[in-house]
């Protein structure tokens, strides 16, 4: 599970804060809209593995238009 918090979304960048899994720690994330893909990640100690879920943020924000985009989103997948 990713949650999305505070996403903003302009011609070349989509940005928000992320919380993965259990994580009380935000993570900056930043897609570029032109190269089709997120920035780099830093992810915090002890949530190495979560780079799936870094994954799913960046195909929803691939898939997703400006004008569908919300504030906040969680995504879970099984």
């Amino acid at each position: 599970m990713i949650a999305l918090k505070n996403i903003k979304a302009n011609r070349e960048k989509i940005t928000c804060e992320a919380y993965v899994e259990d994580c009380h720690t935000p993570i900056s994330l930043s897609f570029d809209r032109l190269k089709k893909r997120m920035d780099a990640v830093q992810l915090p100690d002890g949530y190495e593995w979560c780079t799936s879920h870094i994954h799913h943020a960046e195909k929803y924000f691939y898939a997703v238009e400006k004008s569908e985009l919300p504030q906040e989103r969680t995504i879970m997948w099984y």
